[in-house]
């Protein structure tokens, strides 16, 4: 029976891997495609990273971002080879913190400059190492870590954009009402704008559609209650 406080088990932020490497000079990996959204925060050393086109020189204190569905390589200095911890995750809030953090595919650095962020990181690790799985400790980690992001990137006060708050209501509607037998139609009316027009702006924002969100959220859902009943 899998755990009850399984950090896989949330929708609003679940977490679904978390490692730490030290790489050898060696070492290219060429990253196969997740379905979830991936941070690596790099503890000492250099590398190479390549996404979208773009090569990023790196060095301790900076965390590179690949998000879903994404190819991306990235190696080892051969003279000072770094050392990385990561962390897998995903959820229905997730695309809000990325959008306030100002982190994408566009722009996947994200620089530490104080050394702060990284203690979340080796917590979760920590967590993981003495329970065996990414326990609610592990996710509320992960909360603090994104919080500090906000922070330190002054997202917390950002407002959003109208489009951006439409999709924040939006998906707070279908996070709230999936269970029953409500459409994309019926997001859109509960925030007084036209099916098309949601539509559009979550194209444009978050490149999927709301459609694709709620059958998202309902397989989420479908598979937590499967694995809650194992």
């Amino acid at each position: 029976m899998q755990a009850i406080d399984n950090a896989k088990n949330y929708i609003e932020l679940n977490l679904l891997e978390s490692g730490r490497e030290v790489c050898i000079p060696e070492k290219e990996i060429v990253f196969s495609q997740k379905t979830y959204h991936l941070f690596h925060y790099i503890v000492s050393g250099k590398g190479v990273f390549e996404i979208n086109g773009k090569q990023y020189h790196l060095h301790k204190g900076m965390i590179f971002y690949i998000p879903p569905q994404s190819d991306a390589k990235y190696a080892p200095d051969r003279d000072d080879p770094w050392t990385y911890e990561w962390l897998g995750f995903d959820g229905s809030t997730i695309e809000n913190y990325l959008i306030r953090a100002d982190i994408s595919k566009n722009n996947p650095i994200f620089i530490d400059k104080e050394g702060t962020l990284r203690k979340y990181f080796d917590e979760i690790n920590n967590e993981l190492n003495d329970v065996s799985y990414l326990n609610i400790v592990c996710l509320g980690l992960a909360y603090e870590l994104f919080g500090q992001i906000l922070k330190m990137n002054g997202g917390i006060n950002n407002e959003f954009t109208s489009s951006e708050s439409y999709i924040v209501m939006a998906k707070q509607f279908i996070d709230n009402n999936f269970q029953f037998d409500v459409k994309v139609e019926d997001a859109a009316n509960s925030i007084g704008i036209t099916t098309n027009y949601l539509a559009n702006i979550f194209q444009k924002s978050v490149h999927y559609s709301p459609k694709q969100y709620l059958i998202n959220v309902r397989m989420t859902r479908a598979k937590l209650l499967l694995k809650t009943e194992l």
